[in-house]
């Protein structure tokens, strides 16, 4: 069977699951809007086209557009099965009309965060035995006529290809394993992962980067491989709108996903359905900017709904990470508990020193504040190589020491550094492109990789 494969950067994984009997005929990794065109140009006759959720871009109109393209492609036989492969059960409802035009269009779903080498394996085998597929090839057994008698040059449809004198000499495929790690910080991070499930609380003064280091944080999990949900708590502000295109597009045309925070702290177990799937294993679940029902918000975002939602979820994914600013403590305290660790963002200058402690101070009495300080670790955004404190470098360590040294009674036990973000004038461009500093460049994997595993690793 000849497949088309468009899955983007799945791609490559998706290969080691394909049989010997399957021959993939694009060597490069499609997404969904560079297959059309790869179609266009070469008319690769594939016998069926599988598509996953990684060959997708962020903004559904223009997908929907592109399988329109590819479905309706003349150098697309009719007849060929495509098969899309989600983890997105709204899919069903978004491209109805799509598979109601076009029957050989098909969509299986992951029950999943990920897909799984067996559902993938699965399409393949349903992908074979659709009726579509070999269409001409049921002619010719049936008829076998002239018609037969022209195709038999064409046999490689039927049969397998003979195996030629040289194909002894060319390398054998490896074993399926899985790739060795190649540095500290993938060992540390693949040894403390496994199994792991952990509930870690970013917060800060308004501004020190809260926002941006949660984001970040559950990017790198899920591009560790580790499965993460993000909680945006902060109502007022909904910041994570602006990181998630996707998200924030789907909120203005899907009512329930607009009160996706809503309806997830009403039916955690449901969350596959309310919560907002980002990319791979990453999840979010917030409100759009156009929702605005105060009495839903006051029943629904308490202290009870949260913790019935960590001890549900807490066991569903790896990583679940709040959006938790340091004013919207006071609202949260009895979930306090609930939470493994904090990661307080703290740029280094002494305003956000100041800043963060004042905050602590105004949002929680001395016992919880002894708690927060006490289960935190230090991340230090926007650092500033250049910053400097009583004439010297005013390092990740010192601005720990400054911030546990008395100047706020009941937060003077010492704080471990998670570690730091640079300062670049990058950081903004993750909101305007829609792409995760994490995903920018290795520099910046490295930072939230440390810092993810010393979050990760707890405060014990």
């Amino acid at each position: 069977m000849r497949l088309l494969l468009i899955a983007g950067g799945y791609g490559t994984v998706a290969r080691q699951y394909i049989d010997s009997m399957t021959e993939v005929i694009n060597d490069t990794e499609l997404t969904l809007e560079e297959a059309v065109r790869y179609i266009a140009d070469t008319a690769p006759e594939p016998d069926s086209i599988v598509i996953t959720d990684e060959a997708l871009s962020l903004h559904p109109d223009r997908d929907r557009r592109n399988l329109e393209a590819l479905l309706n492609s003349p150098s697309a036989p009719q007849k060929v099965p495509v098969i899309l492969i989600t983890t997105d059960s709204w899919k069903s409802k978004e491209w109805e009309s799509v598979s109601s035009r076009h029957p050989r269009f098909e969509m299986m779903f992951s029950e999943y965060i990920r897909v799984t080498p067996e559902l993938f394996v699965q399409s393949i085998s349903r992908a074979r035995a659709a009726p579509g597929l070999h269409t001409q090839k049921s002619t010719r057994a049936a008829d076998g006529g002239p018609q037969a008698e022209r195709d038999k040059g064409s046999r490689r449809d039927i049969e397998p290809a003979r195996k030629s004198f040289l194909d002894r000499f060319r390398p054998k495929p490896k074993e399926r394993t899985e790739a060795e790690p190649t540095d500290a910080l993938t060992r540390e991070l693949e040894r403390i992962s496994r199994g792991i499930s952990r509930v870690v609380a970013v917060t800060g003064h308004r501004g020190s980067g809260v926002t941006s280091t949660a984001v970040n944080l559950a990017s790198e999990a899920g591009r560790r491989g580790l499965s993460a949900l993000i909680v945006d708590l902060d109502i007022d502000y909904r910041s994570t709108n602006m990181y998630f295109g996707g998200f924030h597009e789907r909120t203005k045309r899907d009512e329930e996903i607009n009160a996706s925070l809503i309806r997830t702290l009403a039916r955690p177990q449901d969350y596959a359905a309310t919560a907002y799937p980002i990319r791979d294993n990453v999840w979010l679940t917030g409100l759009g900017y156009d929702f605005d029902d105060p009495r839903l918000i006051g029943q629904f975002v308490t202290e009870a709904r949260l913790t019935g939602l960590l001890s549900l979820l807490r066991n569903r994914f790896n990583l679940i990470v709040l959006d938790l600013p340091l004013d919207l403590l006071r609202e949260y305290q009895e979930i306090m508990i609930h939470i493994d660790s904090f990661g307080l963002c703290v740029p280094n200058d002494l305003y956000s020193v100041l800043s963060t402690l004042r905050n602590v101070e105004n949002s929680l009495p001395k016992e919880q504040a002894v708690y927060l300080n006490a289960k935190s670790k230090l991340v230090v955004t926007k650092y500033n190589d250049r910053s400097r404190f009583q004439g010297e470098n005013f390092t990740p360590e010192a601005v720990s020491r400054v911030l546990t040294s008395g100047l706020m009674e009941g937060f003077t036990y010492e704080m471990k550094v998670a570690g730091h973000v640079p300062y670049s004038s990058d950081f903004d461009s993750q909101i305007e492109s829609d792409v995760p500093l994490v995903h920018s460049s290795t520099h910046y994997e490295r930072a939230y990789g440390n810092i993810l595993l010393r979050l990760l690793e707890g405060t014990g």
